[in-house]
């Protein structure tokens, strides 16, 4: 019988909208698929991560839905970390505090943006304000800032101050389940690669070999392909690892044995591409049992949820 935790993100048991950032190639669509997926696993993990962290909102469902016992973000830009550090690190009200009590116009913004941050707050809003007004959250040098935006109201379209305020106030509630790490991800993955009940879901820019999408994108993009996937290789538990479409990639998937297939997703200019989605459960299945789940519901959850390809 399933437990209370055992319960799959349906529509009447679903997560929020957490995340403050707008993020490019955000995995926002794609949340609800892999909530099901980590439900589906037959065992309550024991720690959840995700190395590349970025606007977080499948580690911030994960955390809100209670499906493992602990979430583990991490994020190497230390812009980026700021907003994390300082909503889950005890300055989550004055944070909220600002962002409530700022007027956006391109004067007050360009003043935020050109200013050096003095303390961590200073940074994680002046972050945060970078990430709103900008096109398609990008904040990578050289990246342009909104003109027309959403239905023609310009700077301040994606700029929702009290929606932006519950948010953090929401996810510092959630602060005793998640542990924020401002460290490298593959390092922070290596950490658990023995928990066979650790689930990690591992998206990170979209760069191989220094070639791809995540050099314009983000200013942290340098990530070994090869080293993240002689981690996955060895990786005990279930991991999830969405990529842009790369022969390089898909080799180094089937060499790992992990399974892979093709997705839709949207881009931040609203057109469809393809993109790779990766996936495995836990090496050794023996493992990961746990009394509380019946042989019934473990032939039932035998082939889980299937990414849609």
């Amino acid at each position: 019988m399933r437990t209370e935790r055992d319960k799959k993100p349906t529509v009447e048991n679903k997560p929020s909208t957490l995340s403050p950032f707008r993020y490019p190639g955000g995995k926002s669509r794609l949340r609800a698929t892999i909530l099901n997926w980590i439900s589906e696993l037959g065992f309550r993990p024991t720690h959840f991560i995700e190395p590349f962290a970025g606007g977080a909102s499948v580690g911030l469902a994960v955390a809100e839905l209670d499906l493992a016992n602990h979430v583990t973000l991490a994020e190497l830009d230390p812009d980026v970390g700021s907003v994390w550090d300082v909503v889950l690190n005890g300055k989550a009200t004055a944070f909220s505090e600002r962002i409530t009590s700022f007027r956006l116009n391109h004067t007050t913004a360009t003043d935020v943006i050109s200013r050096q941050p003095t303390d961590q707050l200073a940074r994680a809003f002046r972050c945060l304000l970078l990430n709103r007004i900008s096109r398609a959250g990008i904040m990578a040098p050289g990246a342009g800032w909104l003109k027309r935006g959403e239905d023609d109201h310009g700077l301040g379209s994606r700029w929702y101050p009290q929606t932006l305020a519950d948010r953090v106030v929401a996810t510092n509630a959630l602060r005793d389940k998640i542990t924020f790490l401002q460290e490298d991800g593959l390092e922070v993955l290596g950490k658990f690669a023995k928990d066979p009940r650790a689930v990690a879901f591992i998206d990170p820019p979209y760069v191989v070999r220094g070639r791809g999408a995540g050099q314009r994108l983000y200013a942290y993009h340098d990530v070994d392909c090869d080293e993240l996937f002689q981690i996955a290789r060895t990786f005990a538990g279930a991991l999830v690892i969405t990529y842009h479409r790369s022969v390089i990639v898909e080799r180094l998937a089937d060499a790992a044995g992990i399974e892979r297939h093709t997705i839709n997703v949207q881009t931040g200019h609203k057109r469809t591409k393809r993109e790779l989605i990766m996936y495995r459960r836990p090496i050794d299945p023996r493992a990961t049992k746990q009394s509380d789940i019946s042989a019934k519901d473990s032939r039932k959850r035998k082939n889980g949820v299937r990414f849609q390809h």
